[in-house]
């Protein structure tokens, strides 16, 4: 009797501790907190915010360590046109540890920083941006060999409406402006960054 009464109690120990683990991993402690939508352009400061971690899908925010020396460095810059003070554009860029000549370097994911252009708010927390290569193409004449020197174009990665808002003191980006594959159409992604 004395032996099942202690299994017994053992159990319950058991069950009320792996109880109050499952509930405590399932907390996430930036994305469980209150989301505000962006209700102005004018509340995104003019400036740099420094990048502080995504969330994808069902997973909890993944935080940047302070030992992730190159993922510290991706930024966010808000321009504003300095008579008018209206937003003109935000630049995106990201960074990897690259070995270059031996050495290891951060170095950016993409050819060119990601420019958001155009961007509108429809409504509270959905912007319309494009997002382009912060650069200009050369176009060719039609011989396909001769570049024409007047015409221009940048390389479109997005053109659309995103979310946009603060959440645990941070920015939260829907992520349209990096190279992650979705792994189905409706999952969501965020970036999330800090003003500096």
């Amino acid at each position: 009797m004395k032996k099942i009464i202690a299994i017994l109690v053992g159990s319950i120990a058991l069950a009320s501790c792996s109880s109050d683990d499952n509930k405590s991993s399932s907390d996430d402690p930036i994305f469980s907190q209150p989301y505000t939508e962006l209700a102005n352009l004018d509340e995104l400061q003019t400036g740099k915010y420094q990048y502080v971690g995504n969330k994808i899908g069902d997973r909890k925010v993944g935080v940047v360590g302070e030992t992730s020396n190159c993922k510290r460095i991706d930024y966010l810059l808000v321009h504003r046109n300095p008579t008018t003070s209206v937003l003109d554009s935000l630049t995106y860029n990201n960074f990897r540890l690259d070995k270059v000549e031996g050495k290891l370097e951060c170095m950016s994911i993409f050819e060119f920083p990601r420019l958001l252009q155009k961007n509108e708010l429809l409504r509270p927390g959905y912007m319309r941006t494009s997002i382009e290569d912060g650069y200009y193409e050369q176009l060719y004449k039609d011989d396909g060999k001769t570049k024409d020197g007047r015409a221009y174009r940048r390389k479109d990665h997005f053109k659309g409406e995103l979310e946009i808002g603060f959440q645990a003191g941070y920015l939260r980006v829907e992520d349209r402006i990096s190279d992650y594959s979705r792994i189905t159409k409706d999952e969501k992604v965020y970036l999330y960054f800090k003003k500096m």
